[in-house]
């Protein structure tokens, strides 16, 4: 039996190695067991003008400013072609914000000759908030009780989720022929999980000088978004308790959404009825389970919302 006094040494020492939520308090000061909190990056891609006149040129350094203030910095020189001017640029600050849907307005902040003054969105993207807290004590968590193995399924998975924008991975052996590994990465935006192809191309680097397999052996991949759409009846109907089903279909996607899994008819179900002001809804589609494929991850796709039909009893 121990004594009192080995049992405290112990725990001294335990406390030692796993950290407690107090660690977490202040996260600017805790780094973790080789895992620091992932920073904030900025969106980048492109702005875009067709039909363009001649040949001009939107120097390095424009500012480029989104309607609601969002501002961009382009990093190239670039001068009009066969009637197409498209400049790569980045958000002028770190985080989600910056990202932009294709065919957004983006506009000068100052004229340039020839060039009219608004230009549109192309692919503006890879923008990602300071990681959660509680993400990242997870990750630290894990970390703690990982034992490298030289390059066993659980490396891979931790090292690429030690990428910002990374969330999710996994590791799929003799991925294409004997020998080959193949690591499926994924973001926690539940309406577009699928990363860009310059993060994928990131934790491929960082995969690269740790993993026991030549280059040519490791294949990096996106996972492909499986649609589902849906049409849903409310008996209570209106535009928050619309936002609110989408918003739970969305956070049972990330819960559920598994490689070779299935999204169940009853865990939809039971989404729309932890909505906010539902009282009563009809799940017209699917009408059967969705199963999911090795590289799969499930998406709320187009949601019809049809109208509730009252059963006679």
């Amino acid at each position: 039996m121990e004594s009192s006094s080995c049992f405290l040494n112990k725990s001294i020492n335990q406390r030692k190695v796993v950290p407690d939520q107090r660690a977490f308090a202040f996260p600017t000061g805790y780094r973790g067991k080789r895992c620091p909190r992932k920073d904030a990056v900025a969106a980048s891609g492109y702005v875009r003008w067709d039909g363009i006149s001649g040949t001009p040129t939107l120097p390095a350094g424009t500012q480029i400013q989104r309607d609601d203030q969002v501002t961009f910095t382009t990093t190239q020189t670039v001068k009009a072609a066969g009637g197409v001017l498209r400049v790569p640029l980045v958000a002028d600050n770190p985080g989600s914000a910056g990202n932009t849907d294709d065919g957004i307005a983006l506009r000068l902040g100052t004229p340039v000759s020839g060039i009219p003054s608004t230009g549109y969105a192309d692919t503006v993207a890879g923008g990602d908030d300071i990681e959660e807290l509680e993400t990242w004590r997870a990750r630290v968590m894990e970390r703690y009780y990982w034992i490298p193995q030289g390059g066993a399924d659980p490396d891979y998975v931790i090292w690429a989720k030690e990428i910002a924008g990374i969330t999710r991975a996994w590791t799929l052996r003799h991925y294409k022929g004997t020998g080959t590994v193949g690591v499926m990465v994924a973001t926690g935006d539940p309406t577009h999980p699928a990363p860009g192809d310059d993060l994928v191309q990131a934790v491929r680097n960082h995969i690269l000088p740790l993993a026991p397999i030549a280059g040519a052996g490791l294949f990096v991949f996106a996972a492909t978004e499986k649609v589902i759409p849906m049409t849903i009846a409310l008996a209570k109907d209106t535009a928050e308790i619309r936002a609110a089903v989408s918003a739970e279909l969305n956070s049972l996607m990330l819960r559920d959404g598994v490689p070779d899994g299935k999204v169940y008819l009853s865990r939809i179900s039971e989404a729309i009825i932890l909505a906010t002001g539902e009282v009563a809804h009809q799940l017209r589609a699917p009408v059967a389970d969705v199963a999911l494929g090795t590289t799969e991850l499930p998406v709320v796709g187009t949601i019809t919302w049809a109208t509730y039909t009252e059963v006679s009893s």
